[in-house]
């Protein structure tokens, strides 16, 4: 019998449901790539598609040490958190055979005085004998969020790196499709050193696997044009589709695997309600700094609804303009503006200049409030939504939360 939490599995490492996408060969080329050695392996692709749940199928946890780019803000914390992951004896005398070396020793030490709250400060031969051993143990350095690292902390790290993956060290480094890797492509010595492994977006094909494999395991047997609607919402996303599909099980009070298996044909009406809860867990965060913008409300002119609901800011106008397209992932000002007249008085609707400039001021916060991926870009008449969690915020989420309380 099995259990909702372990089918359906939204934001973890699914078994179940876990898709490899055999046509790809993702799996095949990471395994490659590791086997050749002597390279850094780069792995891309879109936010949630993927990348860490590749990592975690091919390279075992006991033969890894895996580092969290996003909670590091400067190099010792890069290092020190290598160390701790490295787990050395608390004392020599731990040590159950072979001969404690000199920088084996220095190591304990360090470690000692993590673990004790001191700050320590990591010098390039502590760096390279922390990297030795790792390469004597047969582990793979894998830095997930490498792109949340500073530019500076990527160069140093690549540097750091180079003679160890020369003498065998394996190391991958996850990110999303930016410039994340400009900082390896451009060290010279690192020039046939270096693959990149490339995840591409799910395909409806794709994720119409995870309810084909989790919902019989569950007794539940769902219409495919429910099915379809949940391929559709999900925008290319699995950790949306898990999602989606663990909600529709909740709502029939399916938390464990039932008997005999039953057929579901859920109403629209249901779908809608559970697109509108998940929009509230994601995309959020991210749509209330871009909505916020650069300044405070008070010092914006409010601008009346068309529906005379309300009011909204240019910066809550042009969002749920957006939202209003489809989102759209590639819109051109003309389609912001037509959006803009279906929501605002015509009195109300800003000109194309206004709108540029609060679009250039969301880009800016997108690239330097927003950490990881810019989720939108403006540039030349077009403004580009890279974001499915933004997206699908902007599509689902309540109009009444973006007006002004009068």
């Amino acid at each position: 019998m099995a259990k909702l939490k372990d089918v359906f599995v939204a934001g973890g490492m699914p078994t179940v449901t876990y898709v490899d996408r055999k046509h790809l060969a993702l799996e095949q080329a990471l395994r490659v790539d590791l086997a050749e050695g002597f390279k850094i392996v780069a792995i891309t692709g879109p936010t949630k598609s993927g990348k860490t749940v590749l990592c975690k199928r091919v390279i075992p946890e006991a033969k890894s040490i895996w580092i969290d780019g996003g909670q590091i803000e400067k190099s010792d914390d890069f290092w020190g958190a290598i160390l701790r992951e490295l787990r050395l004896p608390i004392e020599e005398s731990e040590q159950t055979s072979g001969t404690v070396t000199a920088s084996l020793k220095a190591l304990i030490g360090i470690q000692s005085q993590l673990h004790g709250g001191v700050s320590v400060k990591f010098h390039a031969p502590t760096k390279k004998d922390i990297l030795g051993l790792m390469r004597e143990r047969g582990l793979t350095l894998i830095v997930d969020d490498f792109h949340y690292l500073s530019d500076e902390l990527q160069r140093e790290v690549v540097r750091s790196l180079k003679s160890e993956i020369f003498a065998g060290l394996a190391a991958v480094f996850i990110a999303v499709p930016h410039r994340a890797f400009d900082t390896i492509s451009a060290e010279p010595e690192m020039e046939g050193r270096y693959a990149h492994i490339t995840i591409p977006p799910w395909s409806v094909d794709d994720l119409k696997e995870i309810p084909r494999v989790g919902f019989p395991k569950l007794g539940m047997s769902v219409d495919a044009t429910s099915v379809d609607r949940l391929c559709e919402e999900a925008l290319q996303s699995p950790l949306l589709m898990q999602r989606f599909c663990g909600r529709l099980c909740v709502h029939y009070e399916v938390l464990e695997t039932i008997k005999p298996e039953r057929e579901f044909h859920p109403a629209d009406a249901i779908l809608v309600d559970i697109f509108k809860d998940v929009a509230k867990q994601f995309g959020f965060p991210t749509f209330e700094k871009l909505a916020k913008g650069p300044q405070s409300r008070s010092k914006r002119n409010p601008r009346r609804k068309k529906d005379g609901s309300g009011s909204l800011d240019i910066y809550q106008a042009i969002l749920l303009a957006v939202g209003k397209t489809g989102p759209k992932s590639k819109l051109h000002y003309d389609d912001i503006r037509d959006a803009l007249k279906d929501v605002l008085r015509e009195i109300d609707i800003p000109q194309k200049h206004e709108v540029s400039s609060a679009l250039g001021h969301m880009e800016t916060i997108a690239r330097k409030k927003i950490r990881g991926e810019p989720v939108l870009e403006w540039s030349k008449d077009y403004l580009y939504l890279t974001d499915p969690f933004l997206r699908f915020y902007m599509k689902w989420a309540d109009e009444s939360d973006f007006a002004f309380d009068e």
